[in-house]
């Protein structure tokens, strides 16, 4: 084996380790982001053993509290569509200027 035939497979053998790491840097950030979150899924499963417990204990009232519960996440949910709405018209009317200050540079 010759020098640039080694320098090919030290050169493919650092790709390799960059590649790698480069892997695990992703995976490690996703495993901090996720469970940071822990908290999250802890807080969720509480809820449901306690909406669970009302369905069984209390059915006539969970049903009325699970119905205002759902009235109120669609009303958030409506506001939230109304702001984004606001965000989606802003983007496009920034996209057009850029599109036209694009342009002028061209022409």
């Amino acid at each position: 084996m010759n020098s640039t035939e080694a320098e090919i497979i030290d050169n493919y053998k650092n790709m390799e380790n960059k590649s790698s790491f480069f892997v695990i840097n992703i995976i490690d950030n996703y495993v901090k982001e996720v469970s940071g979150n822990w908290w999250i899924l802890f807080l969720t499963g509480l809820v449901a053993i306690v909406l669970g417990l009302s369905f069984i204990i209390y059915p006539v009232e969970a049903l009325k509290i699970f119905a205002y519960f759902v009235g109120i996440i669609i009303i958030i949910f409506g506001f939230g569509y109304i702001k984004n709405s606001f965000k989606v018209k802003r983007i496009e009317k920034n996209y057009q200027k850029v599109k036209e200050d694009i342009k002028s540079k061209f022409e």
